[in-house]
């Protein structure tokens, strides 16, 4: 059966079931998503007395679910619930996002219509964490280039040159909520002094974890030669770095994202990268994705991976079954222990 036409069955109309009524759900995923083929282990999540449904749709057919909304949705970051979405819904009151961010849900307006949104914040946090890792040592090491110098037939250790040690060196997060802090962890394994720059990390944290903290982002950027983003995107946070905040970071540092991708101003990101002054990065996201621009998936410097850093088999298990909990837990009116409410 086609993704386009997984559940032919109309989703629950008016602001109320009927009694004794299943109440619905709606997990909602684009075609270019695949996130979930049959909603069955949510179905088994949410136990009896919700009836929950797949429904693979485009951007354009969002407002056609906001006339026939269910009660909840559960929403995969490939679709988007803007104010229109908001303004033209009667029915859905709940909705929770299958991931970390929620910058695909316009919050204010869900706010205004009373519609809750929930999150699920840490489903994912080791292996973002590790492909964060993953990335670093890669372009510290060079383990690409030297790879593709051994497949077209050298073997000449002096390819390594300039690669630096990692003992003593010091590891910059931009962003110390969990999966910084997951990242730090790793990172001081392999020897490293953690600094961090968050203004809203409660004070102290660093004396508990012997960490150094900055109080400017162009401080830290200046000081590492590793830096991390782990930040939301919000008008904050959006470009945050920027061409000045690019030339800020030492000369030869590494830069890794795995939070999301407007964060970097990727055409001050290729004037940085072009002129040599930064060592590398390492992107697990793109500004336009699925987009990516094509000097930056041919430039020699960067080192490119498809927003799968959440991703394991046990994530993808955890983050489902979490938002259909989140889901049943809302809908009985009990507390939601599941997920994080945004709004």
């Amino acid at each position: 059966m086609s993704r386009s036409h997984t559940d032919s069955r109309d989703l629950q109309r008016g602001p109320a079931p009927a009694p004794n009524a299943p109440r619905i759900v709606a997990v909602v995923d684009a075609p270019e998503g695949g996130y979930v083929d049959s909603a069955d282990l949510e179905q088994r999540e949410a136990g009896s007395g919700i009836d929950v449904r797949l429904r693979v749709l485009s951007q354009s057919e969002v407002p056609e679910l906001a006339r026939r909304a269910p009660e909840c949705i559960i929403l995969w970051h490939r679709i988007s619930l803007t104010a229109e979405f908001f303004a033209l819904n009667s029915s859905c009151r709940v909705v929770v996002c299958a991931s970390v961010g929620h910058d695909h849900v316009d919050t204010e307006a869900a706010r205004a219509s009373g519609v809750a949104v929930y999150h699920v914040p840490d489903y994912g946090v080791d292996e973002v964490a590790d492909h964060t890792l993953a990335l670093a040592l890669n372009a510290v090491r060079r383990v690409r280039e030297l790879d593709a110098h051994v497949r077209d037939g050298g073997w000449e250790w002096r390819r390594a040159e300039g690669v630096r040690r990692l003992r003593g060196a010091a590891w910059g997060l931009v962003g110390c909520g969990r999966i910084g802090q997951a990242v730090a962890r790793r990172a001081a394994s392999f020897g490293m002094r953690i600094g961090f720059y968050d203004p809203y990390v409660h004070p102290g944290t660093e004396k508990a974890h012997g960490w150094t903290r900055f109080w400017s982002l162009h401080e830290l950027l200046a000081a590492c030669e590793v830096v991390s983003l782990h930040v939301p995107l919000s008008p904050e946070t959006e470009h945050m770095m920027d061409r000045a905040a690019l030339e800020a970071l030492a000369p030869g540092a590494v830069l890794i994202n795995t939070s999301r991708g407007a964060v970097v101003d990727e055409d001050a990101l290729r004037q940085v990268l072009d002129r040599g002054r930064l060592g590398a990065v390492g992107l697990d996201v793109a500004e336009h994705e699925p987009g990516v621009a094509g000097w930056l998936r041919g430039h020699p410097r960067a080192l490119l991976t498809p927003h799968s850093a959440f991703y394991s088999v046990e994530s993808m298990t955890e983050l489902r079954r979490r938002a259909a909990r989140a889901a049943a837990q809302a809908l009985r009116d009990e507390p939601v222990t599941a997920a994080v409410r945004i709004v």
